[in-house]
């Protein structure tokens, strides 16, 4: 049975997608974040921002193989991941953000990841004027 809002094909409501438009894809991107962004630690994860100009936030995933092994890896990006399609509305708008594993995530249970990535946003919110932080359309 299909989500109202759903196209076929998809299993969830149609903002709950993570298209392109909100991922950081190219290297450039992430080295511009890196260079220029500014570091927000919490527990097992780093997040790198900089704002981007744009009405939407985007984000880049990186797990470095010092994390572990193709397999422990692909884990935590699809956990994160997840976690960004679920609460990215809780995310002020206009900013690029790069999230960096941190090895100690290597042994990280999906809580662990939870409440690293709640520790972020609540973060990215203090950092951001409140005006910014109400959820805006994303580009399809």
């Amino acid at each position: 049975m299909r989500a109202e809002g759903a196209t076929p094909g998809q299993s969830g409501p149609a903002d709950q997608r993570f298209p392109k438009a909100l991922r950081l894809l190219q290297r450039r991107e992430f080295l511009e974040v890196q260079e220029g962004g500014q570091k927000v630690p919490s527990d097992c994860l780093l997040a790198l921002i900089k704002r981007n100009g744009r009405t939407y936030s985007r984000v880049g995933l990186t797990v470095s193989s010092k994390v572990g092994n193709a397999v422990v890896r692909a884990r935590l990006r699809r956990v994160l991941r997840e976690l960004y399609r679920k609460r990215r509305t809780q995310w002020p708008s206009g900013l690029d953000v790069v999230l960096v594993v941190r090895s100690s995530g290597k042994d990280a249970s999906f809580p662990e990841l939870s409440r690293a990535f709640d520790g972020v946003t609540r973060k990215l919110q203090r950092l951001a004027p409140a005006a910014e932080t109400k959820p805006k359309e994303p580009p399809r």
